[in-house]
């Protein structure tokens, strides 16, 4: 039995079918990886800065420390004012402020900017170094806490 013949109306109807269902699958699958990407880069800087306000955080508690211990001296005096010849005579002589005004956290330097001392606490400011994020802290007898 002889096949039908298809009128050249019919004909070649199955390659453009494919070759568009292959380019959709192809489109869809570069949005797919594009969008995974933009959600890999997207994470990746929130990771780091959040490492950044870690890192903040962390030479907020150093220096709070220092302050309450070998520094306390200094508790009482605006970071303005920390220069190692015209320390108070409650400082030890050899006590270098210079150390407490850039700490290194996890391999990068911390700046502090600035301190302005008060009754119950003081102020801080810290800024990584290399005009990084900066942030403001608080501190008290009982901790560290972070203002903005």
């Amino acid at each position: 039995m002889p096949l039908p013949i298809h009128p050249p109306a019919q004909a070649g109807f199955v390659l453009p079918l494919s070759i568009t269902g292959a380019l959709v699958l192809l489109l869809s699958s570069l949005s797919v990886q594009s969008l995974v990407l933009h959600s890999r880069q997207v994470q990746a800087a929130e990771r780091v800065r959040l490492q950044a306000e870690d890192r903040l955080a962390s030479a907020a508690q150093r220096l709070a420390a220092e302050l309450q211990g070998r520094f306390a001296c200094l508790q009482s005096i605006p970071l303005a004012e920390w220069q190692a010849g015209s320390l108070p005579g409650a400082c030890p002589a050899d006590l270098d402020p210079q150390v407490l005004q850039q700490v290194t956290i996890d391999g990068q330097a911390v700046e502090l900017v600035s301190w302005i001392p008060q009754p119950e606490g003081g102020a801080l400011q810290l800024q990584l170094a290399g005009g990084g994020p900066r942030r403001r802290y608080w501190l008290t007898g009982s901790g560290v806490k972070e203002l903005g």
